[in-house]
């Protein structure tokens, strides 16, 4: 072999080994998901992060393990999501510079503080709305979701897909916390457009945790929803409600806004009165289905300042206001007063009771610590 081979042979040897040494030296997984991370915080406007030894894998496509990712406000430093481990699988296209698509993301144990979303949500410059794609979707498990006033554990979500402005189907479950208060839900959410308004279909069922037993319920929505800088709006054209009592169960349409303050109204029919609730007298129990009701609230979101209620049933007419929690703890307490805590007025033609017979009927109850109307 000539002197001039042995010199090109050993140029391009030693130009492959530095090739491996730095392809290596790239895919190293910490540095690997340090610049994937880096160019995600970038795109996204977040600060993300990771403690512990990634690891990746490239079949059938790249895919890339995260220990203890951590999502932060880059202004303020708060945490937005953590997870205890992120799975995140790209197609090459992606990699190599292609639309910005993701197979499947998996996340396990994450825990979502909302208050900080919204803040950082609201700091964004404005930009058009577009929704990642996803084509084998996200998982979720053993998830958190914090906000003012109540959180929501044990939480798991699968969304077989998603593409921007296409229609999706997501199921979900968890245990919803609020004070004293606890519930267990079902549920699957389909929207015909994934965008920031659409209409949606939505079925839950699960049980209020009470003792001496749960109280089980099933929810069904139709409607339209909407989210914009007034903040999060849905309208329910059809809303059907079956639930043990003393649970009510309803029939009709209803409107929620979150924003501050919340508001809330349903208008449609009281299916039955709740075995549980106060025994009506007769004549108006022997009408008490399909009872005209209407309700609204207007206050801070938890539903904690007074609701107004209004049933009406041929001539007789009831207008109360009530206190969730109070009515909750009224509930729990069996053994306490017979009659609920809520400031009413009562209407009706005739009313029977312990063989008397009375005619144009007015009543009208108070607690002992007045429930004020709501402005």
């Amino acid at each position: 072999m000539s002197r001039r081979r042995k010199i090109v042979l050993a140029t391009l040897v030693f130009g492959l080994a530095f090739v491996a040494w730095w392809v290596n030296r790239q895919l190293e997984p910490q540095r690997l998901t340090s610049t994937v991370l880096a160019q995600a915080s970038e795109a996204l406007g977040l600060r993300l992060e990771f403690q512990g030894t990634p690891d990746y894998a490239f079949r059938p496509e790249p895919r890339l393990l995260v220990p203890n990712l951590v999502l932060r406000d880059p202004a303020s430093g708060q945490v937005i999501l953590s997870a205890k481990r992120a799975d995140v699988s790209l197609p090459w296209a992606t990699i190599t510079g292609g639309e910005p698509i993701i197979t499947r993301i998996e996340l396990d144990a994450p825990m979502l503080e909302l208050p900080t979303l919204r803040r950082w949500l609201a700091a964004r410059p404005p930009t058009p709305f577009k929704l990642p794609t996803l084509l084998r979707g996200v998982h979720v498990h053993d998830g958190r979701i914090r906000d003012d006033g109540y959180e929501i554990s044990g939480f798991a979500l699968d969304l077989p897909e998603l593409h921007d402005r296409g229609a999706a189907t997501l199921a979900a479950s968890g245990r919803f916390h609020q004070g004293g208060t606890k519930l267990d839900f079902k549920t699957t959410v389909a929207v015909a457009t994934s965008a920031l308004e659409s209409d949606f279909n939505f079925v839950a069922d699960g049980s209020l945790l009470r003792a001496p037993k749960p109280l089980a319920y099933a929810l069904k929505l139709d409607g339209h929803y909407r989210s914009d800088d007034a903040g999060f709006s849905l309208t329910a054209t059809a809303l059907d409600l079956d639930a043990d009592s003393p649970l009510p169960s309803l029939r009709g349409k209803a409107q929620l806004l979150l924003a501050e303050p919340m508001q809330f109204s349903f208008a449609g029919l009281l299916r039955r009165w709740p075995k549980d609730w106060p025994a009506l007298p007769p004549p108006v129990s022997e009408h008490a289905t399909d009872l005209s009701a209407r309700v609204d609230y207007r206050g801070a979101r938890g539903l904690v300042d007074p609701i107004a209620l209004h049933l009406e049933k041929d001539a007789t007419v009831v207008d109360a206001h009530l206190r969730l929690q109070e009515v909750q703890d009224w509930i729990a307490a069996p053994a306490g007063s017979p009659l609920p805590p809520l400031a009413a007025t009562a209407k009706t033609p005739t009313l029977d009771f312990d063989g008397i017979h009375l005619e144009g009927v007015e009543v009208e109850l108070r607690p002992d610590e007045p429930v004020a109307p709501p402005p």
